[in-house]
């Protein structure tokens, strides 16, 4: 059965070294209103795709030169959204097969009908303005979640490429970037939105529990395991995604297992004998620059190269300070709602203050601040009400500059907040967590390295600081 749809502005790109063909081809999609362009071998059609933007590509399997498949491999690099179909003989079905298996929308066999051709096409068509649908959704959820800068545009851009694929993504960025939040978006807006998405925090996994927290096991299968029980990728095994967080925490024997899982797309429960198939989507996450992890031995390179088939990055917030107004009054707001109190103005010092902090935490950082500060504040949010969120109010740490009438340079002002400022919330959280350092660092959202460099940068400006036991 031919699909109905509007054909008047998609373009169809024919590769193809038949030029017999290509007319056939031609003549039925053009009589079917679909613009057609011609590429009689696979480097002029990856410089017409480059520069045209077709909707569909129709792609001989077998051309001299630069063959089929490797004109696929980077089509898909070029476009990860558009459908190619391949044009195949019978007998290299088994060519086509596996290159639908390698991301190509489907295949026909020569000779075909014209029904057949149009079908397939229309069919393509359908899921490449399906793909424009998503992205426009995916645009706007970012937006309204992110914020509207050029750095979020850029990186909705980036989920917006591989959203409509099965690629396995590494996302990177610092401590509370929203790395997961990536991650739910590559689930929800793609194909597999109506499957389970698993996490796993891979931190948080005790090497020799690795096979059992992964792949489950067994009744019996080891001392403590009272009952058979599923694994994170099992529970996700039928079309779902495992989100691994912290994948760079993971230990040397779960990288092998986990590799060894990629590769096979098979598991098998600790104690039990069963090969269960996995059709799972793979997203990564980590804080640090795995490809010089990869390299110096850190983290497997092999394993990294399976997982990287695309990397997304998220901008830390002190590259994003035009978004910071945005983020600042939607997590106020959604704050103040939730305490069931009415919304606030935040003044422009108040945002002077905040745009010069450097956030270590991030964007989690900036949440927390505004819950704190939602706690307190009547109806406006000024510099000393953000201070006295974190409990010590404003108190300067370093002598403030003069202008040469006498006054306090803004700039200067604003410095001496933002050192303020840091100071108490490193002091607090150490006071909150009873001198526990790594707690703090927790309840901050930032990582414990950088907690205990700023504490010690803080004690070396001041002395001493309070270690929060009683």
């Amino acid at each position: 059965m031919v699909f109905k749809i509007d054909t008047q502005h998609a373009m169809i790109l024919l590769i193809d070294d038949d030029s017999d063909m290509r007319w056939a081809m031609r003549n039925i999609l053009a009589d079917a209103g679909f613009s057609v362009a011609e590429a009689e071998a696979g480097g002029v059609g990856l410089e017409i795709a480059s520069r045209r933007t077709p909707d569909t590509v129709l792609l001989d399997m077998r051309m001299p030169g630069l063959g089929g498949e490797e004109v696929l491999r980077r089509l898909r690099r070029l476009d990860p959204t558009l459908p190619v179909i391949i044009i195949t003989a019978h007998g290299t079905i088994s060519g086509a097969v596996s290159a639908v298996r390698d991301g190509a929308f489907d295949y026909l066999t020569k000779p075909f009908r014209n029904e057949h051709l149009l079908d397939a096409v229309q069919r393509a068509v359908a899921r490449r303005n399906a793909a424009h649908s998503v992205a426009t959704g995916v645009r706007a959820a970012v937006a309204a979640t992110m914020g509207q800068g050029p750095a979020i545009q850029k990186l909705a851009a980036q989920i917006e490429a591989v959203i409509s694929t099965d690629y396995s993504v590494v996302i990177q960025g610092e401590t509370g970037t929203g790395k997961e939040l990536v991650a739910c978006s590559l689930h929800r807006y793609g194909r597999r939105a109506t499957h389970p998405f698993v996490v796993v925090d891979c931190g948080a996994i005790s090497e020799g529990l690795t096979d059992s927290e992964f792949f489950g096991h067994e009744k019996g299968a080891f001392t403590g395991a009272g009952d058979r029980r599923r694994g994170w990728f099992e529970a996700a095994a039928n079309g779902g995604t495992v989100f691994l967080d912290e994948i760079g925490n993971l230990a040397s024997t779960g990288q092998k297992a986990l590799l060894r899982t990629l590769e096979e797309r098979k598991i098998r429960r600790v104690g039990g004998g069963e090969l269960i198939d996995l059709d799972v989507r793979v997203i990564a996450a980590s804080n640090d620059d795995l490809k010089e992890h990869a390299k110096t031995g850190a983290f497997r390179e092999d394993l990294f190269f399976r997982l990287a088939e695309y990397v997304i990055t998220v901008p830390p917030l002190r590259s994003r300070q035009e978004d910071i107004g945005f983020l600042t009054q939607r997590f106020l707001t959604q704050a103040r709602e939730s305490l069931g109190r009415p919304p606030v103005e935040v003044t422009s010092s108040a945002l002077d203050l905040l745009r010069a902090y450097h956030w270590p935490g991030n964007v989690r950082e900036l949440r927390n601040v505004m819950r704190r500060a939602a706690l307190t504040v009547s109806d406006i949010l000024g510099p000393s009400q953000l201070a006295d969120s974190l409990g010590h109010g404003v108190a300067p740490v370093v002598p403030a500059r003069e202008t040469p009438d006498g006054s306090t340079s803004l700039r200067h002002r604003v410095q001496r907040h933002v050192r303020a400022f840091e100071r108490d919330a490193i002091v607090g959280a150490l006071e909150q967590a009873k001198g526990n350092k790594a707690k703090a660092a927790r309840l901050l959202g930032i990582d414990y390295k950088t907690y205990r460099m700023k504490l010690k940068l803080f004690e070396g400006r001041e002395g001493a600081v309070p270690d929060g036991r009683s």
